[in-house]
């Protein structure tokens, strides 16, 4: 009912003046001329108010009704047709000529600020289909104007920086503002590069910057666009391509050269055996001792490298990850205890796996040991198991030393090793055994930060052969 009031109140005030006027005229005398005069003059009002409310449609039926209700008023007050008769006729017709000149131009300055509103509204439509667009890209764009400040950033790019303040100073620090008013200038046509960025939780992008001129409609550069792909995971499985290719050849190597040592080998054993209880003196049948126990040693180290070469099969099946954890936790944690080393566990998201179990379990128990062993000191190793849509993922967070970048290239190498004791196969057979159960393992360290082992396995719907 309100709705109702309030949506007809223009027409009902229009016909009430209309009326109320009209009335005037008819219950006054017509001695009273110049009071007719006052009354005519103010059907301007409802005429003027139709044509503003309702346009041409509105100021034609206001003064088409004006002139139907006063016409027969001045034939009731005259008589006859005379002059002051056709006068007022005019008058009447001059209702009609404001009405619809009022509605015609209210009409056309309607009908340009319709056609402007729908002009503004597919510019705003335009300008968000083109924002979603910009938000729906992987890629983080900046629109930077000539004057260095940031005009426009995407999500993506907000993702990656906190804010505007923060895109700058990465700017200014790895030197991209000449860069940029180089590309601002002409002197450049477009530019890239590659930088390594530390972002707000700590962790260090891989990020590739391109930087290309912002013309406007005349073809003149206002600006720049910068568009930065985070390119992380690409190095890291181009890191880990190179890094498999390069375990295959070693393992291939080590194979050749293990089959070639080992009959060499078995023959000194042999011989040092053959001429023990021949020997009477003391010190000679001790360094038969030293040499068989050497050979011993070796022949672990062949045996250990010929393992890592061969392929081996596995036996597939399904594996609850907490469960795993619990019972590596069992296996090691006395060894922990031993060298002062607290090792907790913390499931944040249950996951199956599917694999072959004493592989992982070999696998992981090389990596804790790691861990515990390079906090000589003591300290905690925090295992942490999530999972997200693909993988499960288990982190191992030791309180060690770190590990630079340059040893973080060579760490899977076989024989590598940066203590005085073991082969430096370790972590080789751990990183196999991941890459074939279709994993991946990355590390995180930093000199005197301590280092994060990542270890990502597919969830047990996404794999169907191992190896």
């Amino acid at each position: 009912m309100i709705y109702l009031k309030t949506k007809y109140r223009s027409e009902a005030l229009i016909i009430i003046l209309i009326l109320a006027i009209t009335g005037f005229h008819y219950f006054t005398m017509s001695v009273y001329w110049p009071v007719h005069d006052f009354y005519r003059r103010l059907y301007y009002l409802p005429i003027i108010l139709a044509s503003f409310k309702f346009r041409l449609k509105g100021g034609f039926l206001a003064s088409l009704a004006v002139v139907l209700l006063y016409a027969p008023h001045l034939i009731f007050y005259y008589g006859e047709i005379n002059i002051e008769v056709i006068n007022q006729f005019l008058e009447a017709g001059m209702f009609m000529v404001v009405g619809m000149i009022t509605g015609y131009l209210v009409e056309k300055d309607h009908k340009k600020r319709i056609l402007l509103e729908n002009q503004l509204l597919r510019m705003a439509n335009l300008e968000n289909y083109t924002q979603n667009i910009l938000d729906s890209l992987d890629s983080s764009v900046i629109a930077i104007d000539r004057k260095q400040q940031v005009s426009s950033m995407n999500n993506k790019a907000y993702d990656l920086f906190s804010d505007k303040n923060q895109l700058l100073k990465l700017l200014y620090k790895e030197k991209l503002i000449e860069e940029l008013e180089g590309v601002i200038s002409g002197v450049k046509v477009e530019f890239h590069k590659e930088i390594i960025y530390c972002n707000r939780q700590d962790k260090d992008l891989n990020l590739y910057i391109s930087v290309y001129p912002l013309k406007n409609i005349s073809n003149l550069i206002e600006g720049v666009v910068v568009v930065i792909q985070d390119i992380t995971s690409f190095k890291e499985l181009e890191q880990q391509v190179r890094r498999s290719e390069r375990l295959s050849a070693i393992g291939q190597l080590a194979s050749g050269i293990a089959h070639e040592i080992r009959n060499p080998l078995g023959i000194i054993k042999t011989i040092s055996q053959t001429l023990k209880p021949e020997l009477m003196d003391s010190d000679n049948k001790e360094a038969m001792d030293i040499i068989s126990q050497e050979i011993d040693r070796a022949n672990k180290v062949i045996k250990e490298l010929l393992d890592f070469a061969k392929p081996y099969t596995y036996k597939l099946e399904v594996i609850q990850l907490p469960i795993l954890l619990e019972e590596l936790m069992v296996l090691t944690k006395k060894y922990g205890e031993q060298k002062g080393v607290n090792i907790r566990l913390q499931i944040k998201r249950t996951a199956e796996i599917k694999g072959d179990l004493d592989k992982l379990k070999q696998g992981f128990i090389n990596i804790i040991f790691n861990a515990i062993q390079a906090m000589p000191t003591g300290g905690v190793l925090e295992i942490i198991a999530s999972r997200d849509d693909e993988w499960a993922i288990v982190h191992f967070f030791d309180e060690g030393e770190g590990i630079s970048d340059e040893i973080k290239e060579k760490i899977f190498n076989p024989f590598f090793t940066t203590k005085d004791t073991g082969t430096g196969l370790g972590l080789a057979i751990t990183h196999r055994i991941i890459e074939e159960h279709h994993g991946k393992i990355n590390i995180y360290s930093r000199k005197d930060h301590g280092t994060n082992v990542a270890v990502y396995l597919p969830t047990a719907k996404e794999v169907n052969q191992i190896g």
